[in-house]
């Protein structure tokens, strides 16, 4: 990413902070500035969301540094395979890494290497040394903010199944995701979540195992 792109998206940012308190300062514009919000920053996406998991346990086993060893390992493997897949790459959120594109199946598809990457890389390991991460895959409109935000209802929903919902080694789908692929879907598990007081669908697809 160019140092003139990054200056854009700095601009964007700082623009679209400028409409929310426009927003909440000016209630007979809000008409107005939601309007100028969708049309600049809302837009279809895929949504994929990569969550470490562990993070406690291992730092209070066996320090932070050495999970960041892990950390750093991760974020190579993410990096490239979300770049080859033709996606865009999220800064890093503490331990969880985000990233958009314009299909479905190429979120899918990257979520699926990233696995069987963070398979390969534990051969051999010792325990200590292995890491996992759970996966969530979206897809829908959300605001998509210079070169880190990214808000939305769908994007709310990915990361709570990428998060707290996807065991180790597993890649989940939300609902739009799912209908978004349709046949490119194939057979796929259809699971039921209930927490914070929210019911939650999410599909696993066959055949994707870390």
């Amino acid at each position: 990413m160019t140092g003139r792109t990054l200056a854009l998206m700095s601009a964007d940012t700082e623009h679209f902070w400028q409409l929310i308190r426009r927003y909440e300062e000016h209630p007979a514009e809000r008409e107005g500035i939601l309007q100028e919000v969708g049309e600049r920053f809302q837009r279809p996406v895929a949504i994929l969301v990569i969550d470490t998991c562990g993070f406690t346990r291992s730092v209070r086993e066996q320090g932070i540094v050495p999970f960041l060893v892990l950390l750093e390992r991760l974020e190579r493997v993410v990096h490239a395979l979300v770049e080859r897949c033709g996606g865009r790459l999220f800064p890093r959120a503490a331990d969880n890494f985000f990233a958009i594109f314009d299909r479905p199946r190429q979120a899918m598809d990257c979520g699926a290497l990233i696995l069987r990457g963070v398979a390969e890389l534990n051969e051999g390991l010792p325990l200590p040394e292995r890491m996992a991460v759970s996966i969530g895959v979206g897809y829908g409109e959300v605001l998509v903010v210079g070169p880190d935000l990214l808000y939305g209802d769908e994007m709310n929903l990915v990361c709570k199944i990428g998060e707290d919902l996807a065991d180790d080694q597993e890649l989940l789908l939300t609902p739009a995701a799912a209908s978004a692929l349709g046949d490119e879907l194939g057979a796929a598990e259809e699971r039921h979540f209930f927490i914070s007081g929210v019911d939650i669908v999410a599909y696993r697809p066959d055949g994707i195992v870390g």
